[in-house]
């Protein structure tokens, strides 16, 4: 019996050790004043029957979720801060963990013996870690949105659509994201889940009617509205806070001379100075183009399922990758939904070394590693050098970086592996 607990720990002490650094890891993240206390604040205003989108809670900072998470965490204001963050951050790491689960459920790291699958993520965790430290260090949310994402398209798979709709519908209530998922599942075929999702949007969307008053919360749902309203001038200049990252911002800073010099850097960025109507039009334009470029990762007839299940976390690694890009106001936390399209250039490329001979010449090895190099530096300048924070934040360097992964995703196709099912 001693002998088997022995073997049994060996097997899993690597999980332990991960468990305890993660376990201390948030015992410490808990300590900090971030963002769950707007979340908490918020629900508090809530309870008040205050307009939960107008108050200016710390810093100047707004609630923008919507109005069932706030319900549901209210219980929390009762508690110390420290254990509510601990709570949600426990809560985040469980999210983490199923989102790892469901990545290796779709690419074929049965394939991977025990040093590749080590390989593959210790990679992976390296690229990503900088934008899921960023997360549980502010207490935000997108690691629960990737996780409702990934979770409804695997129910899916799983014909489970109702279960399926529920988890994307209440991502798209709490952070509007994951719509994007309903045209893919549209062009793929399934409108049985596609039109849950929509009937499972609105549900939720109106469930809080039913606590707070029909009146009260419709005044909440028009604010909310009003405050995410793509069209609106703070979202098409979208400078407002200089840590801003997305193709708005990014546009913004290189057409607009003096967008966001109220917070910039005494440092050439701009290469224009076009009028806001001109820049509203170049946005629109550039979105346009990365959702149609979702086409060349799909590359089949509409209405078609995908040829393997690796074919479909292929085309979602490219649509979950450009969500931060084509939506205004996100911030670096947001683009951790890059972990699915990380992931799969890492798996690819490893599968690729070692399982498709002469696939690599020297100089195709130590171009992929300096571009590699490149991109990792870029999405974790940081945590890496934090010191030179403004100058990155200045420059939206993170946002040059996911850009970068696309032409490499774009290149990385599925039935260019051996074993592409």
């Amino acid at each position: 019996m001693l002998n088997n607990f022995i073997s049994y720990f060996k097997q899993k002490k690597g999980n332990l050790l991960m468990g305890f650094f993660f376990l201390i890891l948030i015992s410490i993240e808990s300590r900090e004043l971030a963002d769950f206390r707007i979340f908490i604040k918020a629900s508090e205003e809530l309870l008040n029957q205050n307009n939960i989108y107008k108050i200016s809670y710390i810093d100047g900072f707004y609630y923008y979720y919507d109005v069932l998470f706030a319900l549901i965490i209210s219980p929390l204001q009762y508690i110390p801060l420290y254990w509510a963050n601990f709570i949600w951050l426990a809560l985040n790491l469980f999210f983490s963990y199923r989102i790892w689960e469901i990545i290796k459920h779709y690419l074929p790291t049965k394939l991977l013996i025990v040093s590749q699958l080590r390989l593959f993520s210790v990679l992976t965790f390296a690229f990503i870690f900088s934008l899921w430290h960023k997360n549980i260090h502010v207490t935000q949310m997108t690691i629960f949105i990737l996780f409702l994402c990934l979770e409804g398209i695997y129910l899916t798979e799983n014909k489970k659509p109702i279960l399926a709709s529920l988890c994307i519908g209440l991502g798209i209530s709490i952070k509007i994201l994951p719509i994007v998922l309903i045209p893919y599942f549209l062009y793929r075929g399934n409108f049985k889940v596609a039109t849950y999702c929509v009937i499972a949007t609105v549900v939720i969307l109106y469930i809080p009617l039913f606590i707070i008053g029909y009146d009260y919360h419709l005044l909440l749902l028009n604010e909310r509205w009003q405050s995410l309203n793509p069209m609106t001038s703070e979202h098409i200049l979208d400078v407002t806070e200089k840590s801003f990252h997305s193709l708005t911002t990014l546009l913004s800073v290189l057409f607009v001379e003096d967008a966001g010099n109220n917070h910039s850097l005494d440092l050439k960025r701009n290469l224009l100075d076009l009028s806001h109507e001109t820049l509203n039009i170049i946005i629109n334009v550039t979105r346009l183009a990365f959702v149609s470029a979702t086409l060349f990762f799909i590359r089949s007839w509409p209405f078609r399922k995908a040829a393997s299940r690796l074919q479909t976390f292929y085309e979602l690694s490219y649509i979950l990758l450009i969500i931060p890009l084509i939506f205004p106001h996100q911030q670096h936390y947001s683009f951790f939904l890059a972990l699915p399209a990380i992931s799969y250039l890492v798996f690819f490329y490893i599968q690729k070394y070692y399982f498709v001979p002469g696939s690599f010449s020297t100089l195709n090895k130590y171009g992929l590693i300096v571009l590699a190099s490149i991109v990792f530096l870029l999405l974790n300048s940081h945590f890496l050098v934090g010191e030179y924070r403004n100058i990155y934040d200045h420059y939206k360097t993170l946002t040059y970086g996911i850009i970068m992964i696309i032409p490499i995703l774009a290149m990385a196709r599925p039935n260019a592996l051996a074993n592409n099912d």
